[in-house]
């Protein structure tokens, strides 16, 4: 079996290291890591270190072959994608060069429209939706750590081969000691982490504030509620059965954080600015509110606020070199 982490980040890394202690155990298969930059070199020299549950197990695996390009890779039976959602449409166009009809997709990003983005530019294999809760990231090149989080995957069917059910994925990853679980209607746990996730990247990156500041903050905790709200009118549109006080239970998760965490998406926008996935939390929400015809005004205002930041910070850099020169 040859299974693709496309993708060796704090996700992909985490995953992946599993599946390949498995393999390298019994000789059943082949990793094959996509990585970038220095991160790809270490892990090239001297392997992939995980260290599990904030450090109190480590785990060093080499992949069958760690490179940054799908060049000479071999039709692969699973590939899994854990990208950041601004490279998913050109990750997508070349997956079509390691697939086949009866490949498996597996996306884990944020986002509650992945599925949709990924089949409009892959036609073969099945691509199952899916989401997860992980606390993870690249602590160094060739070093992954990870401490909270579920470590489930939860995934479902693929809408456009409702009959078809993952098994070799299922039982490949319960031997390699991953936890997931396969869901009938996937759509009510990806758009329950899509409510949270969404409200609280949105509000922390555009006001610069922590998750336990935001939460502490009466107007912001409106805010936040508000942009929630929106979110489920358009899962009640799509049918998606949440629980009625899905907002409530959504808005307490804040406190499982510390109070000084930040969002992923927070510091993406810190340290990459616009190339970021605000268009995931909040293009998503846009996009799907003209299609139904209906108001986000909160989402729009604060996404609007957000893109304006982005652009005073870019002319007070821009300001500052030509200042400097």
């Amino acid at each position: 079996m040859n299974i693709c982490f496309w993708g060796v980040g704090g996700v992909g890394g985490y995953y992946g290291s599993l599946i390949s202690k498995y393999f390298n155990e019994t000789e059943k298969g082949n990793t094959y890591f996509i990585a970038r930059g220095k991160h790809k070199d270490a892990i090239v020299e001297q392997g992939l270190l995980l260290k599990k549950e904030g450090g109190k197990e480590e785990l060093l695996i080499k992949p069958h072959q760690c490179t940054d390009t799908v060049d000479g890779l071999p039709i692969c039976d699973i590939v899994v994608v854990s990208v950041k959602g601004y490279d998913l449409k050109n990750v997508t166009k070349e997956i079509d060069k390691i697939v086949n009809e009866n490949s498996i997709i597996l996306p884990l990003l944020n986002g509650a429209d992945i599925y949709d983005r990924m089949r409009q530019h892959l036609k073969k294999g099945y691509i199952l939706p899916a989401c997860l809760y992980l606390g993870t990231h690249i602590e160094s090149p060739g070093v992954i750590f990870q401490q909270g989080g579920s470590c489930q995957i939860s995934i479902g069917k693929d809408p456009q081969y409702p009959e078809f059910y993952p098994e070799k994925l299922m039982d490949l990853f319960k031997k390699a000691n991953v936890l997931i679980k396969f869901f009938e209607d996937v759509n009510i746990e990806i758009w329950t982490k899509y409510i949270f996730i969404a409200s609280f990247a949105l509000v922390t990156a555009t006001y610069n504030k922590t998750i336990g500041e935001v939460a502490n903050d009466e107007n912001l905790a409106i805010l936040i509620k508000d942009i929630m709200r929106e979110i489920e009118s358009i899962a009640n549109i799509l049918k998606i059965k949440l629980p009625s006080n899905i907002v409530e239970t959504s808005f307490s998760k804040a406190n499982q954080f510390s109070f000084e965490t930040k969002t992923s998406f927070q510091r993406d926008v810190e340290t990459k600015g616009k190339q970021s996935e605000w268009d995931l939390f909040g293009g998503t929400v846009i996009r799907y509110a003209e299609k139904f015809n209906i108001s986000v005004n909160n989402t729009k205002e604060t996404l609007d606020k957000l893109l304006k930041n982005f652009d005073a910070f870019k002319k007070y850099n821009n300001e500052s070199k030509n200042e400097k020169s």
